[in-house]
């Protein structure tokens, strides 16, 4: 991609919103579909991933640090296979640095894949924390955009700049550690306005895409501590290890000094909600919902579709021919005798189809005061349609059943990918909560649990 095609309005926003809508405008991610806010899952991840498997570095390195995006997935059991630990950062560093996952002898493709999606990383996963002695040979991130001579833009939130500065603070990585990333190749400019980044930046010596491996030369300076005159008191509270090493610095005798505000170092402006580029083809979220009207149209933009959920079947009474001047004795007489078809009916009604449960999630967490109808407008906004909804929000939890694809033409069944609609369900809130961290729904895999106890989300 060219920096013509880019916002002539320079800011690290600007060359995010761009790269977010060239992937959407060609189709070039995989699921989770919408790349908004997030490290895309590109088209040609793991051919990226088993070209960064081909490096020497790769193959030399014994302990690997790799972010828990989508994306990076292949890389992570591309390393796993190799015998290789791996680190990935604990998400939103709430309760520590990083898990630790070593391999297993003896274990099958089937195990390592798994091993390495989300949910099988915080199962196996051992937490690791600034007192560790690991030494970390090489760090794989994502990113949203990169260009040629090594600057990077991730989705905006710091993250992996942080993980980077607290690596570099307990001695796991030097200058000398190398950053390798994984995009398409559309996300690589041949370059990015240096007086966009500051020191904290993360820079990345080598780009890996599915066509092509891109190495930086001269190698660009990387962060050598953390920063805390960029980090708020907010921050501190939602990440007990960056408190640890506040104080750590504080005994060795250094004046940390914290920035009064809010941590964000960039105003952040309105995404789009499905870029404007689909003219001919209506935004996911408002397909089933366009009879005639677009609900994108102007002075519309904050309408609310919501998920069509299948419907109960009913059946209403039959309605007869010149019925409508019978007197109350003959209608009770035709209502207690009835004709042959409406006896048959009601004697065999039709049976409801009964479809298998693929998987199930559980979300607790969830605030008290919400209501289903807020669950219902969150999964539809994020292109999640559960099949049930077992809705307990008195206790805080509630269960979604999906089931399993149905069968196009001679094509088998194919499986719902549980791992991405997780982390599609990422940061979820619904109702009234207090906007901390600690808000956010939290979704795991679980048995289906009988269905005598769903909830007909079409009623509610």
């Amino acid at each position: 991609m060219t920096e013509e095609q880019l916002s002539p309005e320079v800011t690290k926003h600007s060359f995010r919103q761009k790269i977010w809508d060239y992937l959407m405008k060609n189709e070039l991610t995989n699921f989770p579909l919408s790349v908004y806010d997030r490290i895309p899952n590109f088209k040609g991840a793991t051919e990226a991933a088993l070209r960064l498997a081909e490096l020497e570095e790769f193959k030399k390195a014994g302990v690997v640090e790799i972010n828990t995006d989508k994306p990076q997935e292949p890389v992570r059991f591309l390393a796993l296979e190799a015998n290789k630990e791996i680190l990935v950062p604990i998400p939103r560093l709430r309760s520590g640095l990083f898990l630790h996952v070593t391999p297993v002898a003896g274990i099958t493709k089937h195990k390592l894949r798994t091993l390495s999606k989300i949910y099988g990383l915080m199962k196996v996963g051992k937490p690791l924390g600034v007192e560790s002695n690991i030494k970390v040979d090489l760090v794989v991130v994502g990113s949203v955009c990169v260009s040629r001579d090594g600057y990077r833009l991730g989705k905006g939130k710091g993250f992996a700049d942080l993980e980077f500065a607290m690596m570099m603070r307990m001695g796991a990585v030097t200058q000398d550690t190398l950053v390798i990333t994984t995009v398409h190749d559309c996300q690589v400019l041949d370059s990015l306005p240096p007086t966009l980044f500051k020191e904290y930046d993360v820079p990345v010596d080598i780009i890996v895409t599915p066509t092509q491996t891109i190495i930086v030369n001269p190698r660009l300076k990387k962060p050598t501590n953390i920063i805390w005159h960029m980090l708020s008191e907010r921050r501190l509270k939602t990440m007990p290890i960056l408190q640890q090493l506040k104080e750590m610095d504080e005994k060795d005798g250094k004046v940390v000094t914290l920035k009064e505000e809010d941590s964000d170092t960039e105003v952040q402006k309105p995404y789009r909600s499905q870029s404007s580029h689909l003219k001919d083809k209506k935004p996911f979220r408002a397909r089933r919902n366009l009879a005639g009207n677009d609900a994108f149209e102007e002075g519309e933009k904050e309408k609310v579709v919501k998920t069509r959920f299948p419907k109960r079947r009913t059946f209403s009474k039959a309605k007869q021919d010149g019925n409508t001047n019978l007197s109350s004795n003959d209608m009770e007489e035709k209502l207690r005798n009835g004709d042959k078809n409406t006896q048959q009916r009601r004697r065999n009604p039709r049976p409801k189809s009964k479809s298998q449960v693929e998987f199930s999630l559980k979300l607790s967490n969830i605030y008290s005061g919400a209501r289903i109808r807020d669950l219902k407008n969150a999964l539809s906004e994020r292109g999640v349609k559960p099949n049930e909804i077992v809705w307990q929000g008195c206790r805080g939890i509630c269960y979604l059943h999906f089931n399993k694809l149905k069968k196009k033409t001679d094509l088998p069944e194919q499986p719902i990918q549980v791992d991405s609609i997780m982390a599609n369900l990422q940061e979820l809130r619904i109702g009234e909560s207090t906007g901390n961290e600690t808000d956010f729904i939290i979704v795991e895999p679980t048995k289906p649990i009988s269905r005598i106890e769903v909830t007909d989300v079409t009623s509610v």
